[in-house]
C-alpha cells in the first residue's frame, strides 16, 4: 500500500495518537518494525529513535503512514457503524409513534 501522508500529520499521529515521542525497541516490535531496520536507523545507538529519525527514513515513514491510514479507516468504519445504529434507533422510535 502506497501512503503519501503529510509529514506534519504523520508526526501528530505518531506523537498524539500512538503516544510515541521516542521509539524504543519494544515499541518497534509492537508496530512490526523489523529489529534490523530499527538497528539500521538507530545510527547514534541510543535506546530509542527520535521522531525526526523515524520521519527521515523512507521505510519507517512508509510503515507509520500505512498505520495512519489503517487507523483512519478503522475510525471511519466505526463512525459509519455508529451512525447506522443511531439511524436505526431513530427509525424504531418513529415507527413506534414516540
Amino acid at each position: 500500500m502506497s501512503a503519501h501522508i503529510n509529514a506534519k500529520a504523520l508526526q501528530q499521529f505518531i506523537t498524539k495518537d500512538l503516544g510515541i515521542n521516542k521509539l524504543n525497541e519494544n515499541q518497534a516490535k509492537k508496530y512490526d518494525i523489523d529489529n534490523d531496520k530499527y538497528t539500521e536507523v538507530n545510527v547514534d545507538e541510543n535506546e530509542y529513535l527520535d521522531i525526526d529519525e523515524i520521519l527521515d527514513d523512507k521505510d519507517l515513514y512508509s510503515q507509520f503512514a500505512t498505520l495512519y491510514i489503517e487507523e483512519k479507516d478503522k475510525a471511519a468504519s466505526a463512525d459509519e457503524e455508529k451512525k447506522k445504529e443511531e439511524d436505526a434507533k431513530v427509525k424504531d422510535k418513529n415507527e413506534s409513534g414516540v
